[in-house]
């Protein structure tokens, strides 16, 4: 038993060491996958951020482009034209004539207003005309109502700005950024980090967006006239205005260089509604996605310059969808599946091939053991009484004649113990012949009748033959003798000590199959050994037979022998009950 046990500690400490370093090679090659999955992920998150950049950028392109390209005059209401004729084509002198700007009566889901700083500080609006041009403009131009909200959008737009200054020192910061900040050099992609790429390819994009905004009479870099122009304007900056410490509103303003001096031209933005237009160009890619306003300085190196625009000081909010970095089943996790298949299935075959040969050395143990003890005492006796009766120490005949029979009875159990050992080989290897024979059941048990009834008496107990049925059989009556005489020679060994020392054998036919039943009155078999006695070399410990004779074959002789012959043999007493009765079931072959 320690040596079943020493067998099966080893067996599990190598078990629990290749299970461990598999699964360490498992978690090793699980968190590689991972990583790689996640960066692919985040490399298919940043394609699409670029895209949704894009995509935003081109959208704001033409409608930025088209504020950039105003005329400095389309910020007056009125404005005078520079040469008009009559009819006639008589000369107009200048600034007898004025022409209603086309800001005038503007509208746009987007633009909530335009308005104008002077360089003395003044604010005004094209929208909301005052003095005399305002009775000109409204119910010609705009209706009352209109004029009334537009009035109100400007003092708005007056809390915000003042007269001016902190929207000059915007324009002014973003112009001197771009006049000193050089192109961007190329990251290289083996050693640049994410965000030395997000950086340069945000600086790329805004330098960019500024040279494709800049006004014809423009230098985008100093933001002063070229020669031979009277004006120049400078780009367009957005810049975010807080008018409550919870609620930002977003401007877009530029620098104009007139004659008399530096205005600032631009409009108020209605974020909502732009940021609900940029995001539906981009639903496709980021259904869920979100604008988030940068409200510190347009042209300083944004901490997410990567998903940031260029033209809008606003960053991209769209997180790395949890389901894109887990979804699907990788490679490794294929490969790791059936590794731990395979290993388990080999561990398991290991197991059972360990059990098996545990089992069979056991079996091969207790079956050296008991044919040991089976031809130990045989032997002796043949030794003892041979010695005798040739050195002629036994001089009674009647002595002499019992001796003579007890040597032969040993003899017989001798020829029974090897004629079940070769019959059973026989029968493990497949090379028994069955040899049924047409005969009747009463002819069947009258053919053995006398070799059981023998064996019974010689074992001190009485054997009962019941009438048999009248039916005939188609059978080996070698086997069928064979198993009736292991199952009587069974009950003459463990039912000795019973106060009723008979053997009952029955037998009747019933639908196609005859059953033979084989029962004595001892002690019975305990309920644990009911299935360990069709072992081979197993012995039952019943109670009072633990010292009977036999290597354990008997049982499992009959029940092959019985299933080579289409039949069944089992345990017919129900569990508890005192006493030994097997079924011997045989089909009944019609002729």
């Amino acid at each position: 038993m320690m040596r079943h046990r020493t067998w099966w500690i080893i067996f599990a400490v190598c078990a629990a060491g290749l299970i461990g370093v598999l699964a360490w090679v498992s978690g090793q090659m699980l968190r590689l996958e991972a990583g790689e999955r996640r960066a692919r992920a985040e490399a298919d998150h940043e394609a699409s951020i670029r895209v949704a950049l894009w995509r935003m950028e081109s959208w704001l392109a033409p409608h930025l482009a088209r504020e950039a390209a105003r005329p400095p005059g389309d910020f007056q209401s009125f404005y005078e034209v520079e040469q008009a004729y009559t009819k006639l084509l008589s000369e107009i002198a200048p600034g007898e004539v004025l022409t209603p700007s086309p800001l005038l009566s503007f509208r746009s889901e987007y633009v909530r207003l335009h308005f104008q700083v002077t360089p003395d500080g003044e604010l005004s609006s094209p929208q909301v005309p005052a003095g005399n041009l305002r009775d000109r403009a409204e119910g010609v131009y705009l209706a009352s109502e209109t004029l009334a909200e537009r009035a109100l959008e400007l003092e708005g737009v007056r809390r915000l700005v003042g007269t001016g200054p902190a929207l000059l020192e915007c324009v002014s910061a973003f112009e001197t950024n771009l006049a000193i900040e050089p192109p961007p050099a190329t990251p290289a992609t083996a050693t640049a980090s994410p965000e030395e790429r997000s950086q340069y390819e945000w600086t790329r994009r805004q330098q960019t967006y500024v040279q494709n905004l800049a006004a014809p009479g423009l230098d985008a870099t100093d933001a002063t006239p070229r020669p031979g122009v009277t004006f120049a304007v400078g780009p367009l900056v957005p810049v975010w205005m807080n008018r409550t410490p919870a609620e930002t509103e977003l401007l877009f303003v530029r620098r104009v260089l007139l004659p008399d001096g530096s205005y600032l031209q631009g409009f108020l933005c209605d974020w909502n509604g732009l940021r609900a237009a940029l995001l539906a160009s981009i639903a496709d890619l980021f259904p869920h996605a979100t604008l988030r306003p940068v409200t510190t300085a347009f042209a300083g190196r944004a901490e997410d310059g990567g998903n940031r625009l260029a033209s809008i000081p606003v960053a991209l909010d769209a997180p790395v969808a949890a389901a894109s970095v887990s979804a699907g089943i990788g490679a490794a996790q294929v490969n790791l599946a059936l590794a731990w298949v395979a290993v388990l299935l080999g561990l398991a075959a290991v197991a059972v091939t360990l059990r098996a040969s545990i089992r069979f050395g056991e079996r091969r143990a207790r079956f050296a053991s008991a044919l040991t003890h089976e031809l130990r005492t045989p032997l002796t006796t043949f030794r003892m009484y041979s010695e005798m009766l040739a050195e002629g120490w036994v001089e009674d005949e009647q002595q002499r004649a019992s001796y003579l029979q007890t040597l032969r009875g040993e003899s017989d159990r001798l020829a029974r113990v090897v004629e079940n050992v070769l019959a059973y080989a026989r029968l493990e290897r497949g090379h028994g012949v069955v040899t049924p024979q047409r005969t009747t059941v009463a002819a069947l048990l009258d053919r053995h009748r006398p070799g059981l009834t023998q064996l019974a008496t010689r074992a001190g107990m009485r054997l009962d033959i019941a009438d048999p049925p009248a039916a005939d059989i188609s059978v080996d009556e070698e086997a069928v003798g064979q198993i009736l005489f292991n199952l009587v020679d069974n009950a003459a060994k463990y039912a000795a000590a019973a106060s009723d020392r008979t053997i009952e054998l029955s037998s009747h036919a019933d639908n196609g199959t005859l059953a033979l039943e084989v029962s004595d009155h001892g002690p019975g078999i305990p309920a644990a050994d009911r299935r360990a006695i069709f072992a081979a070399f197993e012995r039952g410990h019943r109670n009072g037979g633990d010292g009977n004779s036999g290597v354990g074959l008997g049982l499992a002789l009959a029940r092959g022998l019985a299933r080579r012959l289409g039949g069944e043999l089992a345990l017919a007493t129900p569990p508890g009950e005192p006493g030994a009765r097997f079924r011997l079931t045989l089909p009944i072959t019609q002729c």
